[in-house]
């Protein structure tokens, strides 16, 4: 079997732009010749999504309504990177914006694309070791969070029941578990 090669892109023209994301339609060249116009993209800001353990082996979760999905998540403290910012500051800056908490120990867990035939954003993972309570909380205007902490023994039977949902940060959730395992 022979190896997948780039495509080439023949143009790129934004449909819609908003804070968030900017929704693209490009054209491309196959390696074969052939050629797919549009393919749809959206670009969206890179993110940084942390697995928070406290000294006495807690995690520190939130939990907050997804509109796009319907229903209240549990999940990791994430947020997305500035422009220009360095994704392990953004992550130290989330988790204190989010929950309060600040890491005294940082490891990445890698990167990873969260939808890669769609999105053209980065997830940047990262493990925090002896986190504590050290501040109040920074939400932005229209989130919703509440704080809560888990024993670690109890994260692999909640993203097994479905509790955690987001692809990211289940994928974080089992790096990081791995990680305290060795």
């Amino acid at each position: 079997m022979t190896e997948p090669r780039a495509w080439k892109r023949l143009r790129s023209e934004k449909l819609v732009e908003t804070p968030y994301f900017i929704l693209r339609s490009d054209g491309f060249r196959l390696p074969d010749g052939a050629v797919k116009d549009p393919y749809y993209i959206l670009d969206r800001p890179d993110a940084a999504i942390i697995f928070p353990v406290t000294e006495s082996g807690e995690v520190v979760l939130v939990r907050q309504y997804r509109p796009a999905v319907g229903l209240v998540e549990l999940g990791l403290p994430a947020g997305l990177v500035d422009e220009g910012e360095d994704p392990l500051d953004a992550a130290k800056r989330e988790l204190r914006e989010e929950t309060g908490y600040v890491g005294s120990e940082w490891e990445p867990l890698g990167s990873l694309a969260s939808s890669p035939s769609l999105k053209d954003n980065w997830a940047y993972l990262y493990l925090a070791r002896g986190v504590e309570l050290r501040a109040e909380t920074e939400l932005d205007e229209y989130e919703r969070v509440e704080v809560e902490t888990v024993p670690l023994g109890e994260i692999r039977p909640k993203i097994a029941a479905g509790e955690i949902v987001s692809s990211s940060g289940v994928a974080a959730a089992l790096l990081a578990l791995d990680k305290l395992r060795t």
